[in-house]
């Protein structure tokens, strides 16, 4: 499809169209969809019964159960709506390092790779994105399949940058959402895990169905390049720590990484959460289909 990444290929956006996003409860939607609603309806899913009263459907009285208790009961059945699904994009200034490992652009794929399985679907998709510059999406829900090439307009608008704080970020956000539904948060979560861990337990504290991605990049999680005396830089406050770095400090560093992965995981996992990790040494196609499970995602 013109407009979209190299890596959104037409049989990749194909494969997606098999998928569908799965919540672990019901949600009203704003239109006619194909997912559950705790709403009652006229769906083939029964859900409960009623008395009849003067001017219901004769179509709907259970005779089976009439003929049992010689009274009236009418059958209720699920109303099947859209979902709406929400996705955060972290957009701070560490999203850009290592700028040789795309972390940004790995967690932009995810996000327009998330939004296709929706649109496709025919449930509403509403971007909103944390820090970094340049236009913000507006805080509306798209729908339709089309829609995702506008998506990837403005999410080619954006540049990382900044700071941000994760939980305040997405606090802010929650106070602006009217209806509950799907999120899926996209970070490399570099940051203390009680920050991390209290800005997703905002979203399962208002009945929303969260799944954390995280993306960090290859080099990144192994080190390259930190060898003997070095300078390290914070990418979003600026600090500067200079450091020796041989074979042992970089493993110790790689193991601090996987233990806040595990960390975060184990959060998620206790808490009714999906989680997934991208390492941007994979190949995103291969990633985002074999991870279609913890990513919160059905066949």
């Amino acid at each position: 499809m013109a407009g979209l990444p190299d890596e959104l290929t037409p049989s990749f956006l194909a494969r997606l169209e098999d998928l569908r996003i799965r919540t672990r409860q019901q949600y009203a939607g704003m239109g006619k969809g194909s997912h559950l609603s705790p709403k009652r309806g006229s769906s083939l899913e029964f859900s409960d019964y009623r008395h009849y009263s003067p001017g219901d459907d004769f179509r709907y009285i259970d005779w089976g159960l009439y003929g049992r208790s010689d009274k009236l009961y009418i059958k209720l059945f699920k109303e099947e709506e859209d979902l709406l699904t929400y996705i955060f994009l972290d957009a701070s200034a560490s999203m850009a390092y290592p700028e040789g490992d795309r972390k940004f652009q790995s967690a932009t794929l995810i996000a327009l790779a998330l939004g296709y399985v929706a649109l496709a679907s025919g449930d509403r998709v509403m971007l909103r994105v944390l820090g970094g510059s340049g236009p913000q999406p507006a805080p509306v829900f798209m729908y339709g399949r089309p829609r995702i090439v506008e998506l990837a307009e403005r999410l080619r608008a954006v540049k990382p940058g900044g700071q941000i704080d994760l939980a305040s970020a997405l606090a802010k956000e929650l106070v602006a959402i009217r209806r509950a539904g799907k999120c899926f948060v996209i970070s490399d979560f570099l940051m203390m895990p009680n920050v991390v861990t209290h800005g997703l337990g905002l979203f399962t504290a208002a009945t929303m169905d969260v799944t954390a991605v995280q993306v960090l990049g290859g080099r990144e999680l192994s080190g390259q390049g930190l060898s003997g005396d070095v300078e390290v830089v914070d990418a979003e406050t600026g600090e500067q720590v200079r450091v020796s770095m041989g074979a042992r400090e970089r493993d110790q560093y790689h193991q601090t990484l996987l233990r806040l992965s595990r960390e975060i995981k184990a959060f998620c996992l206790k808490r009714g959460m999906h989680y997934a990790l991208y390492t941007t040494n994979r190949s995103f196609q291969d990633f985002f289909l074999r991870a279609v499970a913890d990513l919160g995602l059905a066949h």
